[in-house]
């Protein structure tokens, strides 16, 4: 894909879809209904290329860069979740830090790279994962389990835990299996989508106010797996 065509796609889901609300979103109540599930799309026995473990040039090409985004955006650094720990514990899944997802990074993780940017109020950050063998359908699975469990939970990034409130997000499927998930850290909300395509996890994470924030996080997801190819 050229880099026009690679611009372009961007744009159009940071454009067509942002817009003001004029108020604060409240804080995500503890949710009362099931747990939500994610969508997978039938399994095929010979990869595509966004399914395939990438290199590290095809990481470069895949992340969006600061050029690429209309308007007034800056890169900004991305935050470690390296350290991240939860109570209760099983809610590290829905940041892709529980035992299956961890144990994917230290065993098979190929490449990973992230980046973030802002512009006022909003947050947009990305993160690539690819691995020597296909994600495993659990890894998901785990994570929309959990989010009734989690509806309320601590998490902690190694300098202070914070009270996070956790709920689904009506998301169109992406690549092999995603999970829209919204939640909220002091009265803030982000929306996040994760993402698995064959050997490759992707994670698009945006805070700010949109009309549609599941067709933004899509469109930002299958751009990405469209830049593969």
């Amino acid at each position: 894909m050229t880099h026009r065509s690679r611009v372009a796609v961007v744009a159009l889901a940071l454009v067509a879809l942002a817009g003001c609300s004029g108020q604060d979103e409240p804080v995500v109540a503890p949710s009362t209904t099931p747990a939500p599930t994610s969508s997978t799309s039938s399994a095929t026995t010979e990869l595509s290329p966004e399914q395939r473990e990438l290199t590290a040039q095809q990481v470069r090409v895949v992340l969006p860069q600061v050029q690429d985004l209309p308007g007034s955006w800056r890169e900004v650094d991305v935050r470690d979740t390296s350290r991240l720990t939860a109570e209760p514990p099983e809610c590290r899944d829905l940041y892709l830090r529980g035992e299956a997802a961890q144990g994917l990074r230290d065993d098979h993780l190929g490449v990973a790279s992230a980046a973030a940017f802002t512009s006022g109020e909003r947050r947009l950050e990305v993160s690539l994962l690819t691995f020597d063998e296909v994600v495993p359908q659990t890894v998901l699975e785990q994570a929309g389990q959990v989010v009734g469990p989690c509806s309320t939970h601590t998490v902690d990034l190694g300098d202070r835990p914070s009270d996070v409130a956790v709920s689904g997000l009506p998301v169109d499927e992406v690549g092999d299996q995603s999970l829209g998930l919204t939640t909220t850290t002091g009265g803030r909300p982000e929306q996040r989508l994760l993402v698995r395509s064959g050997h490759t996890l992707l994670v698009v994470v945006h805070r700010g106010d949109v009309d549609d924030p599941g067709a933004l996080l899509h469109d930002v997801a299958q751009g990405m797996l469209d830049r593969v190819g």
